[in-house]
């Protein structure tokens, strides 16, 4: 008897490894394909990175207003929120040397030159592919304090973001 029961024992803990490694593999493979058509997304240039948590102080905080974003369009970047860009207006900025760029793990990273009329900006935003679609943005202004932030890169079509009427 003890021995039936030491068996099922080893059957149900081989069993739980078994499982835990089929989740581990679909998280890696729902990882992979959010990356997949967050790279699809960056490719058409058009899309938003909501704010998700961004840096303090050296401190990281959850965002819960939808109005404060990144947006790509086609060659203008749109900042808005005192979060990203220091103010509460939406500023538009005219991108120049956009440069993208593929490590050998696959991990993307962007860096472009972002100007406008308040704004001049290095904005460089990476993407792992282990993170799926989750992006880490550095926002690095001529003047001002460097901002950090992470987000969702999800198609302009389909974010729900506010967008302030009235660009700078």
């Amino acid at each position: 008897m003890k021995k039936f029961l030491l068996a099922i024992c080893f059957i149900c803990a081989a069993l739980m490894t078994v499982s835990g490694q089929d989740k581990k593999a679909e998280r890696e493979a729902a990882a992979l394909a959010a990356f997949e058509k967050a790279l699809v997304t960056i490719e058409s240039k058009d899309f938003v990175i909501i704010v998700g948590t961004y840096q303090t102080e050296g401190i990281f905080s959850d965002n819960t207003d939808n109005a404060n974003f990144l947006a790509f369009e086609k060659d203008h970047i749109i900042l808005q929120g005192a979060i990203i860009a220091d103010n509460n207006n939406t500023n538009k900025l005219t991108v120049s040397d956009y440069n993208q760029t593929t490590d050998k793990k696959g991990n993307v990273r962007i860096s472009c030159q972002a100007k406008g009329l308040l704004i001049n900006a290095r904005v460089e935003i990476s993407l792992k592919k282990t993170a799926g679609n989750l992006a880490d943005v550095i926002i690095t202004p001529t003047k001002g304090e460097v901002k950090r932030f992470t987000g969702e890169i999800v198609p302009r079509a389909q974010s729900k973001y506010f967008r302030r009427p009235g660009e700078i």
